[in-house]
């Protein structure tokens, strides 16, 4: 296991605040692009018998207003964090205001996901606490907000541990390692790695010790679990990582991820004698199907006008109703234009455009099978609508102009709306996310 000097992994941290670009769970304004925060206690002042507790707040950059200044973006927000106690009385609070500069707009747009972070810290005693964040966009006006109910452990006995920060990447560099915190409790399902960062404290010197870990749902389940290697323990203070091995397609849901640690019995850990433990919350987000994909077989048949029958005969292949949501699951993510945040755009815009259609053009079969919903799906609203009447008064007309590009004629010889489409689609004509 890694122990490295305290000074050494906040320097990293800092680090990773600053050029991190991954994005945490979905806050207020039904938006999943708002912020995140997270807390991490660790063993503070022993005299005054406080602990350290940074508060990390994440806001994507997609969230803020930029505005255009010497050929670069700026973006403003103003910060506030207040602590409170369980009756919701105020007990701390502190603000600031962050600016952010950035090179390309389309980053500014999220392209990358790319968020901006920050630490503030606070001391507090042995207590369950509630957190509040303000966040205050300078330039739109809007502001956004999240709350998260901590814990701070008791560290005054020991064996001890701290809380628990999630981590998305450790790179050695030479002799230290920077590290990437993932903030937050949702897991973004194309997370390939997760690893839960924690502190021991130990008087009793040296010391052998394993942790072990378990993902449980509300209702006892577990959901994945492990053992770590033996941690020699020779500082009163060592800092560890647990790599959790992630679970393909989980069911969506709120489980709780418990980290134990455990002492040394013949060389192996006994878990059946447990030292300390801390919990922390392990989201697992709504897949972004939603209740459009609660019959997965009719998903992948609305995939006609985005993937090749090649791709669609493979997702359709499996027997198995999970290994063909996995397999959606995974052609979405090759069409995703922000992989690291939690929403894919083009997957909500896509099937958002087939709830469009099913209202908009249903007619003998539903919207989404008939002419003018498979054209509204692959190109969207054309920018100029004509309906007109044929020579001989029998056929209902409408044309779709898709400003310079191309210009489609619809027909109805029925007299029921049931438009068919006389003029043929452009070469290759596929769903692509703009």
């Amino acid at each position: 296991m890694i122990f490295f000097r305290r000074y050494s992994l906040l320097i990293a941290i800092v680090m990773a605040v600053q050029a991190a670009v991954l994005t945490g769970q979905p806050t207020s304004m039904g938006d999943v692009s708002v912020i995140s925060i997270d807390a991490f206690s660790t063993k503070g002042d022993e005299l005054r018998g406080t602990a350290s507790c940074d508060i990390f707040v994440q806001v994507p950059f997609q969230t803020l207003q930029f505005q255009s200044v010497s050929e670069k973006f700026a973006a403003q927000y103003r910060v506030v964090v207040t602590v409170r106690d369980t009756s919701g009385r105020r007990l701390f609070d502190t603000s600031y205001t962050q600016s952010v500069v950035e090179d390309s707009y389309s980053i500014t747009k999220g392209s990358t996901g790319k968020s901006d972070r920050t630490i503030s810290k606070f001391h507090l005693k042995p207590e369950f606490y509630r957190v509040d964040v303000s966040v205050l966009d300078n330039f739109s006006q809007r502001e956004y907000t999240q709350s998260k109910r901590i814990s701070i452990p008791d560290f005054t006995i020991t064996p001890s541990m701290s809380s628990l920060l999630y981590l998305s990447e450790i790179e050695q560099r030479g002799s230290r390692y920077s590290i990437t915190p993932y903030i937050g409790d949702a897991i973004r399902p194309n997370l390939t790695t997760l690893f839960a960062f924690f502190e021991i404290y130990e008087d009793e010197l040296p010391k052998n010790v394993f942790s072990s870990w378990k993902i449980t749902s509300a209702d006892g389940r577990v959901l994945n679990s492990g053992v770590t290697d033996q941690f020699h323990l020779t500082k009163r203070t060592s800092q560890s990582f647990v790599p959790i091995k992630l679970v393909r397609s989980p069911l969506p849901g709120t489980y709780s991820l418990t980290v134990y640690l455990n002492p040394e019995k013949n060389g192996v850990a006994d878990t059946s004698e447990i030292y300390a433990q801390f919990s922390k919350p392990y989201i697992v987000p709504g897949s972004h199907s939603g209740n459009l994909t609660a019959d997965i077989n009719k998903a992948i048949r609305q995939l006609i006008y985005v993937a090749s029958q090649i791709d669609i005969d493979s997702i359709s292949a499996p027997a198995d109703i999970a290994e063909k949501q996995y397999r959606f699951n995974e052609f979405w993510k090759t069409l995703d234009p922000t992989p690291n945040t939690i929403r894919n755009e083009a997957f909500d815009d896509y099937y958002g455009r087939i709830e469009t259609a099913n209202r908009r053009y249903k007619s003998y079969s539903e919207g989404w099978l008939t002419d003018m919903g498979r054209v509204y799906i692959i190109f969207g609203d054309p920018t100029n609508i004509d309906r007109y009447v044929s020579q001989n008064n029998t056929v209902q007309n409408v044309r779709w102009v898709y400003g310079n590009r191309f210009t489609l004629i619809f027909e109805d010889n029925t007299g029921f709306g049931d438009y068919r489409l006389r003029t043929p689609l452009p070469p290759g004509s596929k769903y692509h996310y703009r």
